[in-house]
């Protein structure tokens, strides 16, 4: 199934982004029919990046991709420990944390495509 995807231009990334649109689109709508609170699945958010995180670091398309699924899983760690306020942390405080993971991601994502476009 995956080489037939793969053949026809369809990338895990897409599948998975779309994925989860429409999980958190099911959410909402139950949301508002009142058949759930959907702030109690807020968690979902955190492990949908992660997952994200993973899948590009485990199967990656270009080197890049790899300094990416590392930003995501910052990301990820960022926004669970910011809601939850663990450490002091919130959003406030621990904003400057995106700022150095996304550099670090430029950084090592150009290391990579250099390096890859030497050899």
């Amino acid at each position: 199934m995956s080489r037939r995807f793969a053949e026809k231009g369809h990338s895990k990334g897409n599948l998975f982004f779309g994925l989860t649109l429409i999980v958190a689109g099911c959410i909402f709508l139950m949301d508002h029919m009142g058949l759930i609170e959907a702030f109690e699945y807020w968690f979902l958010l955190p492990v949908m990046i992660a997952l994200s995180g993973l899948v590009d670091i485990i199967s990656p398309r270009k080197p890049e991709h790899i300094a990416k699924g590392f930003f995501n899983l910052v990301f990820a760690f960022w926004l669970y420990v910011s809601i939850e306020q663990v450490w002091g942390w919130n959003f406030r405080t621990s904003w400057p944390l995106l700022l150095i993971a996304f550099g670090v991601q430029h950084l090592v994502g150009g290391l990579l495509t250099k390096k890859e476009k030497q050899e």
